[in-house]
């Protein structure tokens, strides 16, 4: 099973993202989370992320071909879900918002994160020059 979300990071240093499951709107990404997709995102660009920066995030249980980084399950309660980002060697929590779209709490999910550039896309879509944006 497959999970894509946009990440948008906000002036409190958090994520949020907006999902159809469940109508999600503005979902948190934080205790420790925030944290790791920060460190994902420097290795991308060589920047720290600033209020307004989005980051593509894709979560398979499935081990893909092409991945980023592993998470490993630790520990759960009601509150939510413990992993360990096995690239980072970082804690990261999830809420049981992530149980409910998967059905269950996944023992591994495989990440692969791409950074949004606005001005690739805002060229895009001014020119109609679609093929720049193909990943391959």
């Amino acid at each position: 099973m497959e999970l894509t979300v946009l990440a948008v990071k906000r002036e409190d240093g958090l994520y949020h993202f907006n999902h159809p499951h469940n109508d999600t709107v503005e979902e948190l990404l934080c205790n420790g989370t925030e944290d790791v997709i920060d460190t994902h995102y420097y290795f991308l660009t060589a920047r720290e992320p600033k209020p307004g920066d989005e980051i593509q995030i894709y979560l398979t249980t499935e081990e893909p071909d092409d991945w980023d980084t592993k998470l490993t399950f630790m520990e759960a309660d009601k509150e939510g879900s413990t992993y360990m980002d096995e690239v980072l060697c970082s804690h990261l929590w999830l809420c049981p918002w992530l149980q409910g779209y998967f059905g269950e709490i996944p023992d591994n999910l495989y990440v692969q994160v791409d950074v949004v550039n606005k001005g690739l896309k805002n060229f895009v879509k001014a020119t109609g020059m679609k093929k720049l944006l193909d990943k391959k």
